[in-house]
């Protein structure tokens, strides 16, 4: 029955896609409502159509098309942005980097993005700007606050306050976010607290993927004038006890910090606009083998891993204008610190895994939007990126010896050590925008991106997995093409791309002595892919729309597939809104993969597709209050993405080559504002 239905999923988004395409390479969500918005305004895509319950920022992120998912354990979903992820996709928390402290990556930074404190989330595929920093050559993530937005232009106080279930995975949700403003300033607060067990797959076996939240935060603003906001906000993020199925440690504990000083400002001068601001973030983790999974494993035997990660940086952004030109320019400072060691159950250290690795980056852009006509536009600009790198703690030594010292392995992989390096990196952007007619728009970008490599690809030393001091930053060189048109009821896009990689830093395996190595080299790549989708909306009230996104990666320089690449995969969705009522209906699918590497180690096999349906509703109790339910995965099919990372807690789900994802799931929303 499962392989009926797949067919039919398959089908059905082919006979929608048949007299449409639908893919966007911008998609904005707002997540909450504009206080001020007039009552004629359409109501935000994110308060009526977010039928999923996510797990966090990367699990909400795979609801658009051209977004994948890698799943780690029950939360740090590791988002993919056309077949692109980690430091290859620009991720920004409120104008924040944060750069996890799992070297392993069991919280990217989308895991700490906690949605309901949040107003807007954009994504931008490829490269559309050169304004957020440097690397960013699959897209950028945004998630955005706008608290000035929120203040009720009544009393000044508005807030919202939410209590979320599910029957498999998530215990409880629980969320409060209050803003109280006037003209000449605001105060915010926000807290969340959520508690998440193991999950069942779909064959009704027990997924390790239990965690606790906590997040709390501030956001304190002065306003004295309409267009001048100075403002500082911090929020942290604690997690505990966070079990991973796709590693052979868990997360006991795990703490992030962040504070943000903002300052814009408008002027009627050569200088129309000044945007800065600053951040720090701070994370600490551990990773064990022993206190959640394994209680009772002798002291000598355990192994526990420390970490630190601390981002500091900023940006200024000077706008101006000459003629029909808007001119940005201005800089970018991202600054990064890693620390992280292996000791045993005694307390000693016995390496150094990320040996006071440092990256700094500052990068200066220039950037213009010429309005070509009344509707068409080119945007064009360029950045240098300065870049040193370096490991102050190559030299150290644990107390298994000399052979972990981090230039020793280094060495042994390598043939040499770590030295400071320094890279000059340039970027650049040209992108055209035109309107065909009233109803058509097509547009054609090509860029440079180059992205430096993270501390883990340049320095990780760990038994049989060693970073390449020496490795090159990989220079993308892409080109996009996309088109878009809305006729009557019926909306359809289409995009495709292709990125031409140079020194693509690859992970890959070979035998080092008598031991099969992890390690890093630069190789030639090839990116290719397209989106296609359509939305048309059959009466009012209803809504069908499809999409469906294809990614291909080669590694040249071998003429061998990339590792954890997506398979293709869509989505069909019917949609009801109603003033009192609303619901909808959604089929995610996926083909199957059987164009993998077996050689890096990263894919676990051939990957079989999947068509999985979910339901969800909603009643309007009140004007202000709402309840929210759905059932994910209604016919509790057992299936995994193919990104997914390979299960390693073999005792509990020995048959699974990857972490599966959760089977049937009831859940309940109960939402009000004030």
């Amino acid at each position: 029955m499962q392989h009926v239905s797949v067919r039919l999923v398959l089908l059905s988004s082919m006979l929608v896609l048949s007299s449409a395409v639908f893919a966007e390479d911008t998609l904005v969500v707002d997540i909450k409502a504009n206080k001020k918005a007039t009552p004629n305004e359409a109501k935000p895509l994110g308060t009526e159509r977010r039928p999923v319950l996510p797990a966090d920022g990367g699990d909400f992120l795979k609801q658009l098309n051209g977004v994948s998912g890698s799943r780690f354990g029950g939360r740090g979903i590791e988002p993919i942005i056309r077949g692109q992820s980690q430091t290859q996709v620009n991720v920004l928390l409120d104008g924040a980097y944060l750069h996890g402290g799992c070297p392993n990556r069991m919280d990217p930074p989308t895991s700490y993005a906690a949605l309901e404190t949040y107003e807007k989330v954009t994504v931008e595929k490829g490269v559309q700007t050169l304004q957020h920093g440097s690397g960013g050559s699959g897209g950028t993530v945004l998630f955005e606050r706008d608290t000035r937005s929120q203040i009720d232009p009544e009393d000044g106080l508005s807030g919202k306050a939410s209590l979320t279930g599910s029957s498999n995975g998530i215990k409880h949700d629980l969320s409060v976010d209050v803003t109280k403003g006037s003209d000449k300033g605001y105060v915010r607060v926000f807290a969340q607290d959520r508690e998440a067990g193991h999950y069942e797959d779909g064959d009704g076996k027990e997924v390790k993927s239990a965690y606790k939240h906590k997040q709390g935060g501030i956001v304190l603003g002065a306003t004295p004038t309409a267009d001048r906001t100075i403002e500082y906000s911090y929020e942290n993020n604690d997690f505990d006890d966070a079990w991973y199925p796709g590693a052979m440690m868990d997360s006991p504990l795990e703490k992030a910090d962040i504070h943000r000083l903002k300052y814009k400002d408008k002027f009627n001068g050569k200088v129309e606009s000044v945007d800065a601001e600053v951040y720090v973030s701070n994370v600490e983790h551990v990773m064990d083998n022993y206190s959640l999974r394994n209680p009772n494993l002798a002291p000598l035997a355990r192994r526990s891993v420390p970490t630190t990660s601390d981002t500091a940086g900023g940006k200024l952004a000077l706008k101006s204008r000459t003629g029909n030109t808007e001119l940005t320019y201005g800089v970018n400072v991202q600054n990064r610190t890693r620390n992280a060691s292996m000791k045993n159950g005694t307390g000693a250290e016995l390496f150094v895994s990320w040996p006071g690795a440092k990256t700094d980056q500052t990068g200066v852009f220039v950037e213009a939007d010429t309005a070509l006509g009344e509707a068409d536009k080119l945007k064009y600009g360029v950045r240098v990126d300065q870049v040193t790198a370096k490991a102050t703690k190559a030299n150290t030594a644990g107390t298994m010896g000399a052979g972990m010292i981090p230039n020793a392995r280094y060495n042994t992989v390598y043939g040499y050590g770590a030295t400071d390096k320094k890279e000059t990196n340039v970027g650049g952007l040209l992108r055209y925008e035109k309107s065909l007619n009233a109803d058509t728009t097509v547009f054609a970008g090509a860029s440079r991106t180059v992205r430096t490599a993270d501390e883990t690809e340049r320095y990780i030393n760990n038994t049989n997995w060693t970073g390449n001091p020496n490795i090159k930053p990989e220079k993308h060189n892409q080109l996009d093409l996309g088109i878009s048109q809305q006729r009557g009821k019926v909306k359809w896009t289409g995009t495709v791309f292709a990125d031409k990689v140079d020194d693509f830093i690859l992970r890959d395996r070979k035998m080092v002595g008598a031991n099969n190595t992890t390690y890093y080299r630069n190789v030639d790549a090839d990116i290719t892919g397209i989106e296609l989708g359509a939305s048309a909306k059959l009466t009012d009230k209803v809504t069908l729309s499809g999409d469906i996104a294809h990614v291909r990666r080669t590694n040249t320089t071998d003429n061998r597939a990339i590792s954890q690449t997506p398979a293709d995969n869509g989505k069909v969705q019917l949609d009801y809104n109603g003033a009192k009522w609303g619901g909808g209906a959604r089929v995610r699918f996926a083909s199957n993969q059987d164009r993998i590497d077996t050689l890096s180690g990263l894919d676990a096999g051939k990957t079989p597709g999947y068509g999985v349906l979910d339901a969800y509703g909603r009643y309007s109790i009140s004007k202000n209050t709402k309840v929210r339910f759905g059932v994910d995965n209604v016919f509790d099919k057992t299936y995994a993405e193919h990104v997914s990372r390979r299960n390693a807690d073999l005792v509990a789900n020995p048959q699974a080559l990857r972490v599966n994802e959760a089977g049937r799931s009831t859940w309940l929303k109960l939402e009000t504002e004030f």
